[in-house]
Parts: C-alpha cells; structure tokens; sequence
C-alpha cells in the first residue's frame, strides 16, 4: 500500500515538474522578445531617420533565430511633431508576440 501511494506522489510531482519547465520557458521567450523590442526603440531613440517599416524575419536577428520582429516609426502621430515607435516581436512561428510602443518628441 505504501509503494502505491509513493507512485501516486511521484506520478503527481512529475507532472508538476513538467508544467514547471514549460512555464518557465515561456517566461524566457516573453523576457527574450520584450528585450528586443526594447533595444530596437533605444536604437531609434537616437536615429529616427530610418525608414518607417523594418521587418526582421526569422534567423534574422543575429543570436535569437527563433524571433522576427517588426518596427514601425509613425510622423506627427498623436499629434504634430512627435513620432510614434511600435515594435512587435513574435516567436514560436508567430503562435505568440508582444508588442512594445512609446512616443518620442523633438
């Protein structure tokens, strides 16, 4: 009976590990791509002259295949004279993606 129980607890913590490394690893690809998303906009920060659509495809980003990210830089948008940044990364063959925005003045 003991044995049994044992195998009860052991089948039940198993199960939990699994879960455990499955949460923790979508942790990881959601800090990987806000990260991203964030040096693209401290890049634009201090070059806005680009052009106002980029997409970085899959295995495009050096270090990080598994991401494709996308920048869009709008002119006079809330209002005139500032600039609107959008940044989407996405991953897991775009099943997920986080979107970071800000707005830069003059």
């Amino acid at each position: 009976m003991a044995m049994a129980i044992i195998m009860i607890v052991l089948l039940a913590l198993s199960g939990l590990a699994v879960t455990a490394g499955k949460g923790a690893a979508a942790g990881r690809h959601l800090t990987t791509a806000v990260t991203l998303a964030q040096d693209s906009l401290e890049t634009l920060r201090t070059d806005t002259s680009g052009p106002l659509e980029v997409t970085d495809d899959y295995a495009a980003i050096p270090d990080f295949p598994l991401y494709k990210r996308e920048l869009r830089l709008e002119y006079d948008v809330p209002m005139p004279g500032l600039r609107t940044a959008t940044v989407t990364v996405w991953w897991a063959d775009d099943d997920h993606s986080v979107s970071v925005s800000t707005v830069f003045a003059p």
